[in-house]
């Protein structure tokens, strides 16, 4: 019986580790292609000249750049992995702000906003080529603003699973329950006083105090009798 829960519990772990090492891969795909996506129109944008990149489309580069570092460094399937599940629940959180940043740049993820015809539209189709802001762009770039949106969800998504495998499995298999008792019995000891001085400690020292051999005074029953004849 204890083969099989031991069984059990090793393919359990071996089930975290590989949806571990999938959600990392997520992750990082779809930091990935943010990174390349809004780094092209960045290009666009500097060869336009005229404007500055958008904050908002700066903080999501921001994000997707560390998500790629974060992916890459936890993707083994290790336990500090797993452990590093408040720092997923801070992605989620970036990757959501970053979304919604963004979302609402367009109206909701319209192609026909001010905003995309004067801003995206107009500098992913090149217009500034062909006359100032505020020319119909004809829904130029609506595919890959509507990409950017989509994977800033996935990964903010993606994110919060990692949060709640990584709790899991640090409650499940990282002992934390056991880890802590044993570090209160360390320092408070089971008597509930700090370094083993407690209940349990003075009585096992008391047999020693009381023992003849240890302290050089006679044990019970070991005394003369009052002719100098032990007692039986």
């Amino acid at each position: 019986m204890s083969s099989y829960r031991a069984n059990t519990a090793k393919s359990k772990g071996t089930a975290s580790r590989g949806l571990s090492v999938f959600l990392r891969l997520g992750e990082l795909t779809c930091a990935a292609i943010v990174v390349g996506v809004v780094g092209r129109l960045f290009y666009l944008v500097d060869q336009g000249g005229s404007i500055d990149p958008n904050p908002r489309l700066v903080y999501t580069m921001v994000i997707a750049g560390l998500t790629i570092l974060f992916s890459l460094f936890f993707m083994p399937p290790l336990a500090y992995a797993f452990w590093a599940f408040p720092i997923d629940f801070f992605f989620f959180v970036a990757w959501l702000v970053a979304f919604i940043a963004l979302e609402t740049l367009s109206g909701y993820g319209a192609c026909d906003g001010w905003w995309f015809n004067n801003y995206w539209g107009y500098y992913w189709g090149r217009w500034y080529t062909v006359g100032p802001v505020g020319i119909n762009v004809n829904w130029t770039g609506c595919g890959s603003w509507r990409t950017v949106l989509a994977f800033s969800f996935v990964a903010c998504f993606l994110h919060l699973l990692s949060f709640f495998l990584g709790l899991y499995w640090t409650f499940e298999y990282g002992m934390i329950r056991t880890r802590t008792q044993n570090m209160f019995r360390r320092r408070w000891g089971r008597g509930g006083k700090q370094n083993g001085v407690g209940p349990s400690a003075a009585t096992a020292t008391a047999p020693a105090t009381m023992s003849g051999t240890n302290s050089g005074v006679a044990a019970p029953g070991s005394y003369p009798g009052p002719h100098g004849i032990s007692p039986a």
